[in-house]
């Protein structure tokens, strides 16, 4: 009751010791219970989730005192759990600090706790393996993104894991990271947009119905706002033409939404279709013509803008991969559109005839 501050006040030594309390019981159930039983009851409810963060808690501290706590599900033993000696020295640095600040009120120190798991995660990323063991951090990664001061670092380490493969992706979402780079789209910060945007170009390449979440609330503007921006490198261009792309792929809304967010004029720009670097001029194209994939107005519009006339110089591109994908997606659906042109102004005659 003499820790000062507050339980969801994170910078409050109460709120920060909630906080580890909160990353070390989701640890150790995502590491124990079976994926589904762990969704079910840490990711569905909040309250649920409260509830049983509270009963491993109750369950280390009562069979330490001879008495064995029963829950409905019944869950596998975890008052042995590694991660309790963690939680251990947090409390007992914590609670070192309690009598100098009552006595001379001096100001808490913040604990090492999460710099300490982010380091053991990197420890992992250098020398694990999935044959030996998943990173037993990953649940505190996703704690760790709700800090400002941790969430640079936390990013990168994490687009560090998911670059290991699907099955990484697959893991990362599992532990319940979605919601969290949705949010983290509001973000205004450039430092995080490079780990940012290449942590989407993972999760839509592993599933892209993500696509529909990304148009629903205008979430794909961040991709197209970094585009345009000036200060993005080739890479980063490459990764947003990608994801851009994922967004349009067999969705008429999302054509729709990025047709009208201007994303046509400026993968036809210099930044992109002169740019040194080849993979940019190749996504850019495909990126074009996944845009305008059976859909009639965006063809319109490209004619209308001369977008056809911009890409004709890809044909002498030196790079084969380039002249290729321009034959692919341009002739094609540049043809489709003056034939639809010249339709609309053939009806357009006989109506006035």
């Amino acid at each position: 009751d003499q820790i000062p501050g507050k339980l969801d006040k994170r910078k409050t030594p109460l709120g920060e010791l909630n906080w580890i309390l909160t990353a070390v019981t989701d640890t150790i159930a995502w590491n124990v219970l079976p994926r589904p039983l762990f969704q079910k009851l840490f990711r569905q409810d909040l309250l649920v989730a409260s509830l049983f963060r509270n009963f491993l808690l109750a369950d280390r501290i009562l069979r330490s005192v001879n008495c064995t706590p029963v829950s409905v599900p019944e869950l596998p033993e975890t008052h042995k759990h590694p991660m309790w000696a963690a939680w251990d020295l947090a409390a007992e640095f914590c609670l070192s600090q309690l009598q100098s600040h009552l006595q001379h009120g001096t100001r808490f120190q913040t604990s090492p706790f999460f710099t300490e798991q982010l380091t053991a995660f990197k420890v992992w990323l250098e020398f694990g393996s999935l044959d030996s063991s998943p990173p037993m951090q990953l649940p505190i990664v996703l704690q760790v993104l709700l800090s400002q001061a941790h969430r640079k670092r936390a990013l990168f380490l994490l687009a560090r894991f998911l670059d290991k493969g699907m099955w990484a992706v697959d893991m990362a979402l599992g532990v319940g990271f979605y919601p969290y780079m949705l949010r983290l789209l509001q973000s205004p910060g450039m430092e995080l947009r490079d780990a940012l945007v290449f942590i989407w170009t993972k999760i839509l390449a592993f599933d892209p119905s993500c696509q529909a979440e990304l148009v629903k609330d205008k979430n794909y503007q961040y991709f197209v706002n970094h585009l345009r921006h000036e200060r993005a490198t080739d890479r980063q261009r490459i990764m947003c033409a990608f994801v851009l792309a994922q967004i349009a792929r067999r969705n008429r809304k999302g054509q729709e939404a990025l047709l009208k967010a201007g994303v046509m004029k400026k993968l036809v720009s210099d930044d992109c279709l002169k740019s040194t670097d080849a993979h940019l001029r190749r996504w850019a194209c495909l990126c074009l013509g996944v845009l305008w994939e059976k859909y009639e107005d965006a063809k319109v519009a490209a004619i209308k803008d001369n977008v056809h006339e911009k890409l004709m110089p890809l044909l002498q591109d030196t790079v084969p991969e380039v002249r290729t994908t321009f034959m692919g997606v341009g002739p094609n659906a540049v043809l489709t559109a003056e034939q639809l042109s010249m339709r609309r102004v053939l009806e357009l005659a006989i109506g006035r005839a």
